[in-house]
This record gives structure tokens, C-alpha cells and sequence, in this order.
């Protein structure tokens, strides 16, 4: 097989050049050939990815969910899929995790020379034409991450989202938004949006999974009395009831998120500032093609 590695020369610890030397060293060793593919700039690189499906057997991405974003979203767009390898390169790689990829790059690689495909779900907005391959949020959660320095994560930890919680929840930073879904249909005061694609959040296992839909936690009408149950779900993600007074837990194939005020709110998607609402976002059962172990567990592909 011809494979493309395509990989972010200055991101994670500027050592993806060498990663993707190493993987096609080894590539190479079992008969099989591979191009490097980079980009400037995450258009460029949807680009060039795109046009890769037509000249390569395979991909193989070097990266977190964010990289794996930017060729999802490149297959929706080329309206064409090809088998994928993933290295994970990431701070969290969620999405590696669910599907049990090795973070040890030899195991990463072998597990891509073993060939077996695991047709596997993601989400899409924007027409088809934007990719979610782990989460896309609004609210506070995205204002938070936008809001946090490397400086005070690297002096805080993970206590700095806490921290800049309760100053959002002074500030009555919530949205009125309509979540309409198959079932449910709402005007909400969103202070956090969480969607995700499969039953992790920050590596950790959440809810049970279902990865035949997307997973939805929407925290509101909150105040400074409910503040335990604020801090337990950032802090754990953790969700116990599928419905409370201030949180609500919808399992849809299909969501749409309309504003119901004229200030733009803006997601975040795989960890990246996102397109800002309205949106209409659908689950793709089984579009991707991923290297992945096999398993007999329903949870797979069907």
C-alpha cells in the first residue's frame, strides 16, 4: 500500500518529522511505500488531505483530535474516505482511546500493518462539510478554555478550571439557546454544552457507551448554590442521572442549536475555536475507517 503521513511540523514537542521518518522506515520494512504531507495552515492542510484520497491507499495521522479533525473533515468534504492509521501526538487523544490505539509508536504502527478496519462513528456539521471526531462544546466550558493561560495551567493544574468557573457563574454567563432532537425539544439557558462522539471525556470514561449517537451534557440554570455539582462534572465528567434540575442528558443522532439572543456564541470543536451557532450537527454512523484492534464487542462497527 501507498500511505501519506501527514503530520504538524511545529506541533506537540516539534518532533513529528522524525516520528513520520520512523513510521515510514517501518513501513517500508513490510513492503509498503509513503509520502510525508504537511501544511502552513489547517485550510491548506484539509486541502491538500483532500486531494490525498484520490492518490494514496492509506493516511496516517500524526496527532491529537484536532489533527484528526482536519482529515475528517477533509473525507467529508472530498465525500470519500480512505483507511486511516492514527499515531496519537496529543495532550488528551480521547478519541484514540476509545478505539484503544497504542501510545507507544511501535505498537501504534504495528497495529496499522495488521490491516484490520473498524468502521467507526463521527459527528458533522456545516452541511457535512466540518468534522467532530471527539467533542464540540458552548458556554462556559469553551469560554473557560479560551480564557486559560499555559501559565496559570502550569502554576494552578486542573484546578484553574474551577477557579475560572465560579467567576463565570458570578457573571451569570449563561446562553438561550433551542435544542431541538429527535425527542427533545427545549428553550435552555446553556452555561456548558458538551457533545461528544464517544463516552470519554478529558481520557476518562463517563457513561456507558453507546457509540451509535452522541453523547450531550448540558449544565443550566446555575448559581452559586450548585456549585458541587459545577465542580464534579468538570472536574470528572461524570454523569450518574440521565436528568436533574440543572443538568440534562440527551443521547441524539440528530441535534440542531439555535440562539435565542443576537450575541454570537461560538463553539469549539476537538479542542479549536468552532463555527458559531446555529448549527446543525448528525451523527455518521460507521464513516471512518480507522486501524484498529479487533474486538468483538458490539460497541464497534455494525
Amino acid at each position: 500500500m501507498h500511505y501519506a503521513i501527514f503530520y504538524n511540523p511545529t506541533a506537540g514537542r516539534g518532533n513529528n518529522e522524525d516520528t513520520a521518518k520512523k513510521i515510514a522506515t517501518k513501513l517500508k520494512a513490510s513492503g509498503h511505500t509513503s509520502e510525508p504531507l504537511t501544511a502552513p495552515n489547517p485550510k491548506k492542510a484539509v486541502e491538500k488531505i483532500r486531494q490525498a484520497v484520490t492518490e494514496y491507499d492509506g493516511l496516517i495521522s500524526i496527532g491529537g483530535d484536532g489533527t484528526l479533525n482536519l482529515v475528517a473533515t477533509a473525507f467529508l468534504q472530498a465525500k470519500k474516505t480512505i483507511p486511516l492509521g492514527i499515531i496519537p501526538g496529543g495532550t488528551i487523544n480521547n478519541f484514540a482511546k476509545r478505539w484503544q490505539i497504542p501510545h507507544d509508536l511501535d505498537a501504534a504502527v504495528n497495529l496499522i500493518l495488521e490491516q484490520h478496519l473498524e468502521q467507526v462513528g463521527i459527528g458533522a456539521c456545516q452541511d457535512r462539510q466540518k468534522a467532530i471526531v471527539s467533542s464540540l462544546t458552548f458556554g462556559s466550558l469553551a469560554d473557560i478554555s479560551n480564557q486559560v493561560r499555559q501559565s496559570e495551567k502550569r502554576k494552578f493544574g486542573l484546578l484553574i478550571y474551577p477557579l475560572k468557573g465560579i467567576k463565570q457563574i458570578s457573571q451569570k454567563a449563561s446562553y438561550k439557546v433551542q435544542v431541538q432532537t429527535e425527542d427533545f425539544n427545549e428553550k435552555i439557558k446553556v452555561w456548558i454544552f458538551l457533545l461528544t462522539t464517544t463516552h470519554l471525556v478529558g481520557g476518562i470514561d463517563y457513561v456507558p457507551s453507546s457509540p451509535h449517537a452522541f453523547h450531550v451534557s448540558i449544565l443550566h440554570n446555575m448559581r452559586l448554590g450548585k456549585l458541587f455539582q459545577l465542580l464534579f462534572f468538570v472536574l470528572t465528567g461524570n454523569l450518574r442521572q440521565k436528568k436533574a434540575h440543572t443538568l440534562t442528558y440527551l443521547e441524539p443522532k440528530k441535534i440542531k442549536l439555535a440562539p435565542l439572543e443576537k450575541k454570537q456564541i461560538y463553539s469549539r470543536i476537538d479542542g479549536d475555536k468552532g463555527p458559531a451557532l446555529p448549527l446543525t450537527i448528525e451523527f455518521l454512523d460507521g464513516f471512518l475507517p480507522i486501524y484498529a484492534k479487533k474486538t468483538q464487542d458490539d460497541t464497534a462497527s455494525k
